[in-house]
């Protein structure tokens, strides 16, 4: 963990404390330990509402401050989730309180905060729950997740009207709540202004038919680009398909800091099976990265023994770093480092670029490659994984990357053999379900 993302996560606890603290102390001597607790929920969903806003920008400065992109987004995910409870827990206390400390219905004093809290309310909920539901068309969740800046917008006015009285900005407490409008509206307006602009243009000079799937190959037009990618990266990638414009996240495929790019696309969903013939030579298409730092290194400093575990299209960082090290001459020449490529499948003609990972082996010495295939050898399960974890040496690297049961059941294995986890280094693609993209290393 760097100590830049240690600041950047103290910084928005000690955000938290100041209002956990705060607001009890001003609100409490005034109204009640009720309308405390119940004004303390609405003001932290508020303070979670424009901080998932702000986790949701894809800047560089998020990877900074907290680390990969993935990992902010799997907390992006469980804060929205989180939201909903504290949200239901002021709605709950509302009502309480007025009765109990003030003696009145909310009915007898009803303000414009009601209804605005209302809507608000309403609008984020349903984004939330829709966004939460794999079920829902991507196409459709992206519309539907946009609503959240709305509902913030709502939620601000609906702050500013129903405790203006509390939190004024001459005030610290006040301050600080205008700090997270500020830091909501903004991010809000970054969001909106990239998906206008859509991310810097490429063009499609080639697609290559792989095993499943479809790599394809972009080089930038005009003098905007990317910055160089360290293998293993990802990006966003915003393009049409057989009329149907979306972006999705794909790790580039291409060696670390060429010019011209590439990704596989694997048919998962109705845009990426259009996708599989609807990109052309010379379609345009946007890309924002690169993310992310599930990068194996196999240079100079790298660990003597790694084992590299991918299924699906969990091949695509070991594919960049395997064409970087072929162009690299520290790691092309034989030395005692030693890599293992396991890849589960179900044959040779469901892994991508099988031919050109065979060869990879053939050539460089450091490299193993070990077919799981279900089809010819069995699955790689738990006993597999087993016997697999007892031939390496204390200190081996792990990378995973794959279908989350196949990624959880290899970590799971890992930390029940004694003295075996050193290194594990897990990414899980699924974007919408089950954990996000997170890179864990267990010392």
């Amino acid at each position: 963990m760097s100590w830049k993302l240690h600041w950047g996560t103290l910084a928005f606890v000690c955000a938290y404390a100041g209002l956990v603290v705060g607001v009890p102390l001003l609100v409490v001597p005034a109204l009640g330990w009720l309308s405390g607790l119940a004004i303390l929920a609405g003001t932290t969903a508020y303070a979670m509402m424009a901080t998932n806003l702000f986790l949701a920008i894809r800047r560089p400065i998020l990877e900074k401050l907290f680390g990969p992109l993935d990992r902010v987004y799997n907390a992006h995910r469980r804060i929205g989730t989180i939201i909903l409870g504290v949200i239901g827990l002021h709605l709950i206390l509302i009502p309480i309180a007025s009765a109990v400390d003030r003696g009145e219905s909310l009915l007898d004093t009803l303000t414009v905060a009601i209804p605005l809290g209302v809507l608000g309310t309403l609008v984020l909920v349903g984004s939330i729950v829709l966004a939460v539901n794999t079920k829902v068309p991507y196409d459709r969740w992206q519309k539907f997740h946009m609503a959240t800046g709305f509902a913030f917008l709502v939620l601000t006015a609906h702050m500013v009207s129903g405790a203006s009285q509390w939190f004024s900005l001459v005030n610290p407490l006040g301050g600080l709540l205008g700090c997270f409008a500020l830091l909501g509206a903004g991010s809000l307006l970054v969001r909106v202004a990239d998906k206008a602009r859509g991310g810097v243009p490429y063009v499609v000079v080639e697609t290559l038919q792989r095993e499943r799937g479809v790599e394809v190959v972009m080089r930038p037009e005009g003098s905007r680009r990317i910055p160089p990618h360290r293998p293993g990266q990802f990006v966003f990638l915003t393009a049409t398909a057989d009329g149907a414009r979306e972006t999705h996240p794909f790790t580039l495929t291409s060696a670390g800091g060429e010019e011209r790019v590439s990704v596989l696309i694997r048919s998962s969903g109705d845009w990426t099976g259009r996708a599989q013939t609807g990109f052309a030579v010379g379609d345009w298409v946007r890309a924002d990265g690169p993310f992310g730092s599930f990068t194996p290194p196999v240079g100079a400093g790298a660990p003597q023994h790694q084992v590299w575990v991918a299924g699906g299209a969990g091949i695509t960082p070991f594919l960049s770093v395997l064409r970087t090290a072929e162009r690299a001459p520290d790691v092309a020449e034989p030395s005692r480092r030693q890599v293992e490529l396991v890849i589960a499948a179900r044959d040779a003609s469901d892994v991508p670029c099988w031919e050109e990972l065979s060869t990879f082996a053939r050539n460089m010495p450091w490299l193993t490659l070990t077919p799981a295939f279900s089809a010819v050898s069995g699955r790689l399960d738990g006993d597999a994984v087993d016997r697999l974890i007892k031939s390496k040496p204390r200190g081996t690297a792990w990378y995973l990357c794959g279908p989350a049961g196949l990624t959880a059941m290899v970590q799971r294995r890992l930390g029940q053999e004694s003295g075996a986890q050193r290194q594990v280094y897990r990414e899980l693609y699924e974007w919408r379900a089950g954990e996000m993209n997170a890179p864990v290393k267990h010392p």
